[in-house]
């Protein structure tokens, strides 16, 4: 960093350096051809005069005034000029004013218009950087000087009439210096405003550059690919993430494929996305993408991503592009199919120990009275639980395979529900909870009868675990917009309102249940949603910590058929 910071430093002073070397270049120029402009009309003015010499007053005067300009041209071209303070170069008009007094003395009528060269000195000391008031004094003094100076060289005698006849050539001399001394002035006014508005132009376009670096270098950073497009689909910016997957998603031997190109596929990871349907596509198109997931490239090298996308619109609310995000869940989805495969090996696993135990269970119970007392009760306890077991490990089977059905015939839900609060209330009373059933006695519906009573059941189930010694359990249902609705409410422990998204997540248990040492192993309620997705409905969740949940389940009812003979 610290010969970073040298480098710009010297590099400064070598800019600062070629600035100055500049400035003193152009000073010298000016002044070069301020004086050359002067010495060229004298010179012409010097033939004119010496053609004519018999007329002039004297020869020598004039030669000596013209030899003076050139002295002091020859002084322009020699003299250091970057040594020499700015304010030292008025000196040289100073002495062109005596240069052009002494030969518009020695011309005296015959050249009365060598006065006029006096309107050089004039433009270059009201140019300068003197002060309005200075530089017409100075012009107003000079030129009565030119003008009265040599009266006294003449033979006539000096009379006011002498002294005031040539009074036009000062007031035109100054009024020019005023002029030009206004115009240089505003001149240089502007010329401050736009070295001030180049200076800020400058600064702008530097903090320009560092914030574009500043916006590459967080964009290379960040482990998510990110692309920003104009509304015609057109690259605006892509990080080297982004580049990296642009690479692999690109077939062989193309080394820059177009997106309609690019080798991405669906979840299946061999069934190509239409170039219309892929997500880029979608986003370019107004679309805010949320997690869509995708394979790209083929073989080995193949990955998964997850693409969001977020719209962008400008002041009048005209979409102006769009920002795409591609994070790279290559490594989460493996490792998720690793678990469903790892729980679904265990799952088979335990199908055969269990088969094996209900079979001993059920040919011990059919001993009957030759047990000893109390052992059957024992046994059928096993039995039940056992068999429990088994419906989770062959719903666990069915969720990984997708095979998980269900079979809706008229069912009376009422008995239903009430089933399952009656198997429940041994567990709440166990728990000091107070489970109530709320729904009709008889509340006929079309449902799979097993399998509302599991998804009921689990409901249940945790309603008992996560809530707190006096609290209270409601069942309740009724028909509602062609729908059955089944509600489940509970006053327990509550789940945080971040976490109710993932309440249906497989393996999830909520901060609370993990902290309050409540067995689970976070299953209940994904067959429970799986249950109700299968019969084509939803299921909802509400709930406030320490204050209680609610599930809320709503299953479609199939339109009711005409009586026959109606109508």
């Amino acid at each position: 960093m610290t010969d970073r910071g040298r480098t710009a430093g010297e590099g400064d002073l070598a800019d600062a350096d070629v600035d100055r070397s500049d400035h003193r270049s152009q000073r010298r120029r000016r002044i070069i051809l301020s004086e050359i402009a002067l010495a060229i009309t004298f010179t012409l003015a010097m033939v004119l005069g010496l053609a004519e010499h018999e007329d002039l007053v004297s020869v020598e005067l004039f030669l000596a005034g013209w030899t003076l300009n050139v002295l002091m041209l020859t002084l322009c071209f020699v003299l250091p000029w970057s040594t020499i303070r700015a304010s030292s170069v008025i000196v040289i008009p100073l002495v062109d004013f005596v240069a052009i007094g002494l030969s518009r003395a020695a011309a005296g009528d015959t050249l009365a218009g060598v006065g006029l060269l006096a309107a050089f000195p004039v433009v270059w000391i009201a140019a300068s950087r003197v002060r309005m008031g200075t530089a017409v004094a100075i012009t107003v003094v000079a030129s009565l000087a030119i003008i009265w100076l040599p009266l006294p060289l003449r033979a006539e005698p000096t009379t006011l009439d002498a002294l005031l006849d040539p009074i036009l050539l000062p007031i035109m001399l100054t009024g020019l210096a005023w002029f030009v001394s206004a115009l240089t002035k505003d001149n240089r006014r502007q010329q401050e405003a736009l070295r001030e508005s180049q200076s800020a132009l400058r600064e702008s376009a530097e903090a320009g550059r560092k914030r574009e670096r500043l916006l590459e270098t967080v964009f290379d950073t960040v482990s998510v690919g990110l692309l920003a497009l104009d509304a015609e689909g057109n690259d605006l910016l892509m990080n080297a993430r982004q580049r990296e997957g642009h690479a692999v998603a690109a077939p062989p031997g193309n080394g820059d494929p177009n997106e309609a190109e690019l080798l991405i596929f669906g979840p299946d990871r061999v069934t190509p996305i239409p170039p219309e349907q892929r997500p880029v596509a979608r986003a370019v198109r107004g679309e805010n993408l949320e997690a869509e997931r995708v394979w790209i490239g083929t073989g080995r090298s193949q990955r998964a991503l997850a693409i969001s996308s977020q719209s962008m619109y400008d002041d009048d609310g005209t979409f102006a592009g769009t920002v795409v995000s591609f994070n790279d869940i290559t490594e989460l989805v493996l490792a998720l199919q690793a678990k469903d495969d790892f729980l679904s090996n265990v799952s088979h696993e335990f199908r055969t120990p269990l088969t094996s135990i209900l079979g001993y269970l059920e040919l011990t119970l059919e001993l009957g009275d030759r047990l000893p007392d109390g052992v059957a009760g024992h046994l059928e306890v096993a039995r039940r639980n056992a068999s429990r077991l088994e419906q989770l490990v062959e719903d666990l089977l069915a969720i990984n395979a997708g095979t998980f059905e269900v079979n809706p015939v008229p069912t009376d839900v009422g008995r239903t529900l009430a089933e399952a609060t009656s198997s429940a209330s041994v567990r709440a009373a166990r728990s000091g909870l107070h489970l109530s059933n709320r729904a009709p006695a008889t509340l006929p519906a079309v449902v799979d009868p097993v399998r509302l009573a599991q998804a009921v059941d689990n409901l249940l189930t945790n309603a008992v675990k996560y809530n707190r010694k006096g609290g209270s359990i409601t069942v309740d249902a009724w028909l509602e917009d062609a729908s059955l609705v089944v509600e489940v409410a509970d006053t327990g422990i509550g789940i945080q309102a971040e976490e109710l998204h993932q309440v249906f997540d497989r393996f999830f248990r909520s901060h609370s249940a993990r902290t309050s040492s409540v067995p689970g192993v976070g299953l209940g309620l994904l067959i429970t949603r799986s249950i109700v997705g299968e019969h084509g409905g939803s299921i909802t969740v509400t709930s406030e910590p320490g204050k209680g949940t609610c599930f809320r389940i709503i299953i479609p009812q199939p339109a009711p058929r005409p009586q026959d003979g109606a109508g």
